[in-house]
Formats: C-alpha cells, sequence, structure tokens
C-alpha cells in the first residue's frame, strides 16, 4: 500500500508528466507549505520547477496557499518564485478571535498581518476567510481593510467534516452561517456578481463581486451545487458532501486524490504495489483518467449536510 511521503524528485516526476499531458494549474498547498525549513525549500523549488516547465503561452498559474504566519520569514523566496498568487487563511483581524480560532498567539497573528502588508505590492493577495458565528461580525471590517491595501477576499462558509485537519462536525454544526445575507448585501451595493467555477468550469458557482477600487470579494457557499462524479463519488461514504469535484490533489505519498474526504476509491495511486514510482507513461496514463473523470463530472443540486443548522440572518455590509 502506498503510504511513505514522496521525496521531491518523486514530486517532480509526477509534475514534468502532469505538464506534459497537458495540466498547467498549480496550487501548493499542505498541510503548511512554509511550516519548515524543509518543506518550504522542496515547495520553492517545486514551484520554480513547474515554472520553468510550463509553456509561457499556457496562461496557467502558480499559486501558494498558506497560513501566512512565515510570510516575513520567506518573503523574498516567496517573491523571486514568482507564484501568480498567494493565499492566506485568516478568519479575522482581531487579535482575540485569532488566538480562539487558530490555537495561537498574538505575535503569530502580528506576523501573519505584517506579512501580508510587506507583500500585498509584490505579489497579489487574496485572503480565504471561512466564515462562522464567531466572526460574521467582523466581514464588514475585513471587506474594508481588503479594499485599502488592493487585497481580494474569498468567503467561505463552514464546510462539515469530523477529522484532524478539518476540525469537528460539531463544531461546524454550532457556528455555521449560510453567506445568503452577505451575498445580499454585496449584491445591493455593488451589483449582479459575476459567477465564476473553478478552472475547467468545476466546483461551486461562487457569486464574485468587484468594488470600486477593483478588490474582489468572492462568495464561496455550499448549499446551492457542486459537481460529482458518477464513477467515483456515488461509492464515497461522503456522498453528497459540501465541496464535490473541484481541484485534483497530489497527495504527500503520491497519490492523486480527487478530494480532501474520499477514501482509497477516491484516490488513483502513482507507485507500484512492490512502492516504486511507475513508469512515466503509467504516470500520464493515471493523469489522463483523473482529467477525464472530472471532465465528465456534473454539476447537481443539493442541499449540503448542515441545512437543518443554516441561518439567515441580517446583515450590513461596508
Amino acid at each position: 500500500m502506498q503510504s511513505n511521503a514522496l521525496e521531491t524528485e518523486g514530486f517532480k516526476q509526477i509534475l514534468k508528466e502532469a505538464v506534459e499531458v497537458g495540466f498547467t494549474d498549480f496550487s501548493f498547498t499542505g498541510g503548511e507549505p512554509l511550516l519548515t525549513p524543509q518543506t518550504a525549500q522542496r515547495t520553492f523549488d517545486l514551484a520554480d520547477f513547474v515554472n520553468e516547465l510550463r509553456d509561457d503561452e499556457s496562461g496557467g498559474y502558480t499559486k501558494l496557499n498558506t497560513n501566512g504566519a512565515h510570510l516575513l520569514r520567506y518573503q523574498d523566496e516567496i517573491v523571486t518564485t514568482g507564484f501568480t498568487e498567494l493565499k492566506v487563511s485568516l478568519d479575522t483581524l482581531d487579535p482575540a478571535t485569532f488566538r480562539s480560532l487558530a490555537k495561537r498567539g498574538e505575535k503569530v497573528f502580528q506576523d501573519t498581518v505584517d506579512g501580508i502588508m510587506a507583500l500585498k505590492d509584490e505579489v497579489p493577495i487574496r485572503l480565504q476567510t471561512v466564515v462562522g458565528k464567531y466572526n460574521i461580525d467582523q466581514i464588514p471590517d475585513m471587506i474594508d481593510f481588503c479594499a485599502e491595501n488592493n487585497i481580494d477576499i474569498k468567503l467561505f462558509d463552514i464546510s462539515r467534516y469530523d477529522n484532524a485537519l478539518s476540525g469537528s462536525a460539531a463544531f461546524a454544526n454550532d457556528n455555521y452561517i449560510s453567506l445568503e445575507a452577505i451575498s445580499t448585501a454585496l449584491e445591493y451595493r455593488y451589483g449582479t456578481a459575476e459567477i465564476k467555477y473553478a478552472v475547467g468550469g468545476y466546483g461551486h458557482p461562487k457569486k464574485v463581486f468587484t468594488t470600486s477600487s477593483g478588490t474582489k470579494i468572492e462568495i464561496r457557499d455550499t448549499s446551492p451545487s457542486a459537481h460529482y462524479s458518477s464513477e467515483l463519488c456515488q461509492s464515497c461514504p461522503n456522498y453528497q458532501c459540501q465541496d464535490g469535484l473541484c481541484n485534483l490533489v497530489i497527495a504527500a505519498d503520491g497519490h492523486i486524490r480527487f478530494c480532501r474526504e474520499g477514501g482509497v476509491d477516491q484516490t488513483i495511486p502513482s507507485h507500484d504495489t512492490d512502492g516504486a514510482l511507475m513508469t512515466p507513461q503509467a504516470i500520464r496514463l493515471n493523469l489522463a483518467k483523473a482529467a477525464g473523470i472530472f471532465s465528465a463530472a456534473q454539476n447537481v443540486e443539493h442541499h449540503g449536510a448542515l441545512k437543518s443548522s443554516r441561518l439567515h440572518l441580517p446583515l450590513s455590509v461596508l
């Protein structure tokens, strides 16, 4: 069974074949890609690698997803690597709320905010903000902050998963708030939103509002619909999940994953039964198979696992 973490050269081999197959858009995430000097250096090496491989005419992207705690430490490397966008997970601008949610101290909070401010004129930045009862009253201030500093923001509702990565399903049930009121207030101020899907037209239909200064405010509300594969998703115990299929992931052990919550049936291995990395041809075939499953995914209306606890609250924005 494939389980060991893949070394940098193994990742490069898979990424090389991905570019050969036709993939052009890459996000580096985790875990936290800047957690240690080793993971940070590997992230920069792999991002440099795909930037060199990819045809300049492809129009693809190379994005970094981070919690922001180490932005200042790696400021120079982030800039020179040439990321298309820096996505920073930040649910609040209030230090007390940050301590409560992130279980980290005020120095980490200040380093995160200082890092955003230091990089905002060097690399396009988007805040990734999960909205719940704990921060709903702070969202107008966060949008103001973004508009004033030429930073985009994406607002998420809470996804209900019960594991170490995602947190507690009970926490989600207790803190869920629909983004409908926020969306209505933004539409009143900025007009009809643009509808955006993930690259290739997958994932959720997201609303994007644009301020007069050009700041993008994106709303990812998991309640309306998502894309699912009849081949892949219906065998999953979490079907219909809130996220559906929105991007492929090369996991730490090299597996090609279709989502963060699926089991072994929702992955494609990159190693053979002896634990050795597959041949380049076999990797290309598996990547092409994964792309084919995505291309056949269908948009399905659903009402999410949190339907019974969804709250519609009035909210004035800006």
